[in-house]
């Protein structure tokens, strides 16, 4: 019994490598859902309407899921030699404006590193160089300046080149890699998350998540990161008049 025990096991986690393995070569995609349920090994999650999906969804998780918990910071929270990245708008001349910044963990620092497009929205990930509010006494917004790597420089069409692409590990770069400094404003009211390593203790049913995840070749699908938010709380009623 022990030994078909230790066979089903071996098994079973031979099967979970190769899925991952497969899920690996697949596209990423990233889904906005609100968690309903977790029973140690999957999720089950409620599309956000704008996702177009309709039905709840299951997605897996293996022992290389990786967890990140979010909270609110504030401007004031950044400082030169974080890792920081931004959600930007790109205005006439290239100017990047910004009202989703994200503050990383040191254990995050070099995720996503570059300028790339995710969804409708344009990334910037990269080392905050220079912290600037826009005045004195203005601690909500102001500007920042990321220094990033990216995998190539492309002309715009208007004169002026950019450094773009998601960042390769320098021994893996291409020789067409490239660097560069770019300024970002942070526009009132900005959100600024802070993000930090966490573990399954986050996946707490009611919970706004982000899933990255990956097909596997059944029709599944496996999370390879994970990043939630806090359950939303009610708001409490004012207390009635006597």
């Amino acid at each position: 019994m022990i030994q078909r025990a230790c066979v089903l096991w071996t098994c079973a986690a031979v099967l979970t490598a190769a899925q991952v393995f497969a899920a690996s070569a697949q596209p990423v995609t990233r889904l906005k859902a609100r968690l309903t349920a977790f029973d140690g090994q999957a999720m089950t999650l409620e599309p956000d309407p704008k996702s177009g999906l309709k039905e709840p969804l299951t997605v897996q998780v293996t022992p290389a899921t990786r967890y990140v918990g979010s909270s609110r910071a504030s401007f004031t929270a950044i400082k030169a030699g974080d890792y920081v990245g931004a959600a930007v708008t790109e205005a006439r001349g290239g100017a990047l404006r910004t009202k989703d910044v994200f503050l990383y963990d040191p254990a995050l620092r070099g995720s996503g590193e570059g300028r790339f497009p995710d969804g409708e929205r344009l990334l910037v990930n990269g080392t905050v160089t220079a912290v600037q509010p826009t005045t004195p006494e203005d601690k909500d917004d102001g500007t920042i300046t990321l220094h990033y790597r990216g995998a190539v420089l492309s002309g715009t069409g208007q004169g002026r080149t950019v450094c773009e692409g998601r960042a390769s590990p320098p021994g893996y770069a291409s020789p067409l890699a490239c660097a560069a400094d770019t300024t970002i404003q942070v526009l009132p009211g900005a959100q600024i998350t802070a993000l930090a390593v966490g573990d399954q203790s986050l996946l707490v049913p009611g919970s706004p998540v982000t899933v990255a995840m990956t097909a596997t070749p059944d029709g599944g699908k496996i999370a390879a990161g994970v990043t939630v938010e806090p359950v939303p709380q009610p708001l409490e009623k004012p207390p009635s008049a006597p």
